[in-house]
């Protein structure tokens, strides 16, 4: 059955809560010592409020980083080819958005009926350096690395989904599928926009973007920090005999910063092969050592970017 054919049986059918949303591997408190000690109900709802959560990441980053860099290239020239690419990829990525929202708001309307996010909690300062910085994509182009990073471990995510799909909620199943299907391309299209424009930027100022990348990662996108204490927050409002642990919850999952297992269950040579391959090929990554990198020695060197005479600055 297509893609076309399921999404209507889907839509009339509700969302299984006898059933995990995603795979246990993702869920960061599986990884400590203390998760043993929860009920198989606290966990089932752990591990559903954790998937909520996954879903307002992924639709914070095509809202507030990766459409917002898109758009700021497609107001700049480029090839006509590379163009058009682009604008396929900005409406996908609006697709997605739509299609994670009304997963969230369909799961729990409680959360999710007034607002996109309710785990996720940006203060307005930040929000407002992020907005200028992503308008600003080649004065930071690290964020062309941070898009890649995201939508290839996106695809070992949603594959793994697929793989667990006989024990999680057929919703969240094929919605990551549909998802899976459009970031082969936007993996194809972000390594392009790096060779197009990352050799063209000034070295000083690549490292600098490197070192910046590096920081980003550690800061939001791999210890549990803020939204993730806010998931164990929740799950002890809705089972008040976890309230008395949850100190010790919260304590247990800031110590996976210093987890490999953990860390490398977020990226890896086997998540995002195809980036750590590149970081091997650019000098200014090689002196970095950050979420599960270590530098290889580099075969070859990829192409500058005369290749690609047709992007202006």
């Amino acid at each position: 059955m297509n893609a076309t054919a399921r999404a209507p049986i889907l839509a009339e059918t509700p969302v299984d809560h006898a059933k995990r949303f995603i795979p246990e591997q993702f869920t960061p408190l599986s990884y400590t010592q203390f998760y043993p000690r929860l009920s198989s109900d606290q966990r089932l709802r752990y591990n559903q409020l954790q998937s909520l959560y996954f879903n307002e990441q992924i639709i914070f980053f095509e809202t507030a980083i990766g459409g917002k860099i898109l758009e700021a290239l497609l107001r700049s020239p480029l090839p006509p080819h590379l163009a058009q690419g682009l604008r396929q990829f900005l409406s996908e990525e609006r697709r997605h958005t739509a299609m994670f929202r009304r997963l969230n708001e369909r799961c729990a309307p409680q959360f999710y009926s007034a607002a996109d996010f309710y785990f996720i909690q940006p203060p307005p300062q930040w929000m407002a350096v992020l907005g200028w910085a992503t308008r600003r994509p080649r004065l930071f182009p690290m964020f062309l690395w941070l898009m890649l990073l995201q939508e290839e471990r996106s695809l070992f995510y949603s594959k793994r989904f697929l793989i667990e799909r006989e024990s999680l909620d057929p919703h969240f199943v094929e919605t990551h599928r549909v998802h899976m299907a459009d970031e082969v391309g936007h993996v194809r299209w972000d390594q392009e926009l790096i060779d197009a424009l990352w050799h063209r930027v000034h070295p000083f100022l690549r490292k600098m973007n490197a070192r910046l990348l590096a920081w980003m990662l550690a800061e939001f996108f791999s210890a549990p920090k803020r939204a993730q204490l806010r998931v164990i927050h929740q799950l002890a409002l809705e089972f008040p005999a976890l309230r008395g642990d949850e100190p010790e919850m919260r304590r247990q999952l800031l110590a996976l910063s210093n987890d490999a297992a953990y860390q490398n269950s977020l990226y890896s040579r086997e998540i995002v092969p195809r980036v750590f391959a590149r970081f091997d090929e650019c000098p200014e990554f090689r002196g970095l050592e950050f979420f599960g990198y270590q530098p290889h020695p580099c075969p070859r060197s990829r192409p500058h970017p005369s290749l690609h005479p047709e992007v202006m600055e």
